[in-house]
């Protein structure tokens, strides 16, 4: 069950709303120079909570925002305030969310366990009936994405079977059974949907061999990709403005891999930001970025196919990054115990 929390001085801060414009460099970073955010909202969980931040779309076009609390917690957070809107009840180990938008019905909120995958209203919190969702294997990492019918899916990285999964968001009735291939625990998984139409899911275990699947069919795409990343935890994958779509690969050790997600040829070389570092990515006005921290700071932008640095560090780490329609980026980053969001009205190119 899931208790309905609301606004409190012991579970929130008073928001803090900043205007940022372009400027030399300060102490603790500032925006790179020439980019300007629409608007900074800060907010704090109660003392000792972790925040760790997630951006997602539903299918209406409003933002969603929640935050991880340090192994327990899921909440979600009015984006232009900072008002909480709801906190659940204690969720053991969430590895990752996601938020999937099934036709005709309120957004889902996709939950990683160490017991399978969770369910969530993203409007009220509620926990959603189903089918069980992989209750008897640690699922790493979700994905979310549309199937050509108009349903949307969840994709699961399964660690016991080494198996990638599938379900129906809005029933978490299983689309077939599990995807098989890996031969070592399934850590980071991403979905995205190629220029042709086709729903792909890729699926990335420990040793850097990536995997990828049909989200509709379950039939694998292409030959696997081999790469040279060891103890793999993060994959994303982003649209880039010359048509391709993105795989970008981030290792324990910190190297950093990327690959055409239709050919499996490599994007430029192997690239190295450092170990124990945190990966987002956004397709941006002129093209797409990764946003990379390290676990204490501050957030670098790359360009997804140069791999050049663009602009100056920002403050924080942890990123979490969303596209927007006009070209500009939603970002959130963690500080210990708060949250900023900043929108990146013009992404350094």
């Amino acid at each position: 069950m899931i208790n309905w929390t609301g606004i409190s001085a012991l579970h929130q801060q008073h928001p803090v709303v900043q205007h940022w414009s372009a400027g030399p460099a300060t102490r603790g970073g500032v925006m790179p120079q020439g980019t300007r955010t629409a608007r900074v909202t800060t907010f704090a969980s109660e003392p000792g909570h972790i925040l760790w931040p997630k951006l997602a779309r539903a299918r209406s076009g409003h933002v969603v925002l929640l935050s991880s609390c340090e192994g327990q917690e899921i909440r979600r957070w009015d984006i232009a305030t900072g008002r909480m809107l709801w906190r659940s009840d204690d969720v053991w180990f969430p590895n990752a969310l996601a938020v999937a938008s099934p036709p005709g019905r309120n957004p889902v909120v996709a939950v990683a366990t160490e017991d399978g995958v969770l369910r969530l209203d993203a409007l009220t919190g509620a926990e959603l009936d189903g089918y069980a969702m992989a209750a008897n294997d640690t699922i790493w990492d979700v994905a979310t994405g549309l199937l050509p019918d108009g349903r949307a899916f969840i994709a699961g990285a399964g660690h016991c079977g080494f198996s990638v999964y599938r379900w129906d968001a809005a029933t978490g009735e299983p689309l077939g059974p599990p995807l098989a291939g890996h031969t070592i625990c399934v850590k980071a998984i991403t979905a995205i949907t190629l220029p042709d139409g086709t729903p792909l899911i890729a699926s990335e275990d420990e040793a850097g061999r990536i995997l990828r699947w049909n989200a509709a069919s379950g039939q694998p795409y292409g030959n696997p990709i081999h790469g040279p990343g060891q103890y793999n935890m993060q994959l994303v994958s982003l649209a880039l403005s010359d048509g391709r779509v993105m795989l970008a690969s981030l290792d324990m050790h910190g190297t950093l891999s990327r690959w055409d997600a239709v050919t499996g040829e490599p994007i430029g070389p192997l690239l190295r930001p450092g170990p124990e570092t945190f990966l987002a990515c956004a397709t941006a006005a002129g093209g797409g970025v990764l946003f990379i921290a390290p676990y204490d700071g501050p957030v670098r932008v790359w360009d997804a196919v140069s791999g050049k640095i663009l602009g100056a560090p920002l403050p924080g780490t942890g990123p979490a990054a969303l596209s927007c329609f006009d070209g500009s980026v939603w970002l959130a980053t963690q500080a210990g115990e708060a949250v900023a969001v900043r929108r990146l009205a013009d992404p350094p190119r």
